[in-house]
């Protein structure tokens, strides 16, 4: 009756370990849980747990427990104390070690009395007895397999001790359950290591495929990567601020997912033609049509000059080389505006319109300096894309979150699809794709749309303009709280922080670093 209430104890024991093992996300923890429940079961006074090494060179201490010398080392302790080796220097397999003999055999094992057996080398074991004034006598060693049978590391446990406080031998019952224990840890462990592996795969392929993007383009290289790097950083600032956001405090969970928002948020960008992305000039498509125009402005201009040569009355000549004169300032007019570095005022579009116009006959024929496609580009009022590829540009926000949406995440980064997609959303609910107001823009979304922002502004390898200066960056993003399209908390975090210094002095150019005047800037806002 006593065995039966011990053995429906033991079960018990081992089901709520069971459970506890796979809900512990700690690996620390994890291991500390492991040793405790295998001392527990044995009365053992002394235990260490062995994990393999990567190389599968060696066992390494992970958890160290001797409960007579309050010995309690966790992971980052034990790591080091010296590995077991498993091969000599001849790379022979070693056997006369008691934990590596177990890790071969992949067996359990025990001895009564370490000082009195010739299966194992004890000289370790006499040296630390040695060393710490200890005492070992019985041992038990039990490999962690997984579900392939491959050896994950050893449970090793130290003097088993009777009801009276005896040292005594570790029992067949110990084993048996020291057998069920070392399965559940196996399992459970490789439980976390599969999710492990998978979280990393995940990583590796958001940013292997975010990498891919950037490349896609010849100017935007590293886009992403600095985009995640600032929200990452913001984030963290957000984690060490006394003031506005003192009461938040990010998990590790949720920073990761600020991390992968940041890297997955122009995911969409996939879908965007890469003659739009690289439109560097206003008459670029595939290349830059403004050579084309260059050519019809020198074959009007020659006609015009053979015209003169031929012209019978000085005020044909005069008329003809005026325009002569008026074409060749025509053409540098084109090819500055074809730019898009400065906004079209509307003498500027009339102008076009009149080049547009412009008609010149010779040889029976009518010559023309634009076709209406040239006009409409050269017409863009700021910039280098026409309206239709502006929204096919803005698109790419909504095929991230349509994108995003589709794919199965663990339940901590459930959210991740919102926050990567809502880099262009303003809290004045006029932003894109999905015009959110202020209540719906979560502060992670918030966090990865300043970061979007001041790295668009700052960045210098853009085709249609130059990185721009603190100073100007800083002042457009105070004119845009002033509209009530971005968080002024954050810009102030970013500021008061000097984030916006360090992440200048990691990833832009020395001259765009000014002398920025802090109290100027929030005056603008501040109002």
């Amino acid at each position: 009756m006593e065995n039966d209430k011990e053995l429906i104890r033991q079960i018990k024991a081992l089901t709520r370990i069971g459970i506890a093992l796979s809900a512990e996300k700690d690996i620390n923890n994890f291991f500390k849980m492991v040793l405790e429940e295998a001392m527990n079961f044995t009365n053992a006074d002394g235990g260490t747990i062995y994990t393999l090494s990567v190389d599968k060179q060696t066992l390494d201490f992970t958890i160290i427990c001797t409960k007579s010398k309050n010995l309690n080392l966790g992971m980052a302790d034990a790591a080091k104390w010296p590995s077991i080796s498993l091969y000599d220097e001849k790379s022979n397999k070693i056997f006369t070690n008691f934990a590596s003999y177990v890790a071969y055999t992949g067996k359990p094992c025990s001895v009564v009395d370490a000082y009195h057996q010739d299966m194992f080398d004890n000289s370790g074991t006499r040296n630390y007895d040695i060393n710490n004034n200890y005492h070992s006598k019985s041992m038990i060693a039990i490999p962690m397999k997984d579900h392939e049978n491959e050896l994950l590391g050893v449970i090793q446990l130290i003097n088993a001790y009777d009801d009276e406080g005896n040292i005594t031998h570790f029992t067949e019952e110990h084993l048996t359950m020291l057998n069920s224990l070392s399965s559940q840890a196996a399992i459970a462990f490789t439980n976390k290591n599969l999710v492990k592996g998978l979280e990393k795969l995940l990583y590796q392929f958001v940013k292997s495929i975010a990498t891919a993007i950037d490349r896609k383009s010849k100017y935007t290289g590293g886009h992403i990567k600095r985009v995640a790097s600032l929200s990452e950083m913001l984030a963290e600032e957000i984690q060490k601020d006394s003031n506005k956001y003192k009461d938040i405090h990010f998990t590790p969970d949720e920073m990761q997912e600020i991390s992968l928002a940041g890297w997955m948020h122009d995911v969409g960008k996939i879908t965007t033609p890469i003659y739009i992305r690289d439109k560097a000039k206003k008459l670029e498509t595939i290349q830059d049509r403004i050579e084309h125009v260059k050519t019809r402005f020198e074959f009007i201009s020659a006609l015009i000059l053979k015209d003169i040569e031929l012209a019978k009355t000085k005020q044909r000549k005069k008329d003809l080389q005026k325009l002569y004169e008026k074409l060749i300032d025509d053409k540098k007019f084109v090819i500055n505006v074809n730019t898009g570095s400065e906004f079209m005022q509307d003498e500027y579009v009339n102008r076009i319109e009149d080049i547009y116009n412009f008609k010149y006959s010779a040889n029976n024929k009518e010559y023309h300096l634009l076709t209406e496609d040239e006009k409409e580009n050269l017409c863009i009022r700021k910039g280098t894309l026409l309206s239709k590829e502006l929204e096919k540009i803005w698109e790419h926000a909504l095929v991230s979150h349509e994108m995003l949406s589709e794919l199965s995440y663990p339940k901590k980064f459930r959210n991740l699809p919102l926050y990567a997609a809502s880099h262009h959303e303003k809290l004045n609910g006029k932003g894109y794709p999905l015009k959110k107001t202020a209540e719906e823009l979560p502060l992670q979304s918030r966090i990865i749309a300043i970061a979007d922002l001041f790295e668009a502004l700052t960045a210098y390898d853009r085709p249609y303009k130059k990185g721009k200066t603190l100073t100007e960056t800083l002042t457009i993003m105070a004119t845009m709280i002033n509209n009530g399209e971005i968080d002024e908390d954050l810009v102030n975090l970013l500021i008061d922080s000097k984030l916006y210094l360090k992440y200048a002095e990691k990833f832009l150019k020395p001259e765009q670093i000014d002398d920025v005047d802090i109290n100027k800037i929030k005056e603008m806002y501040k109002k």
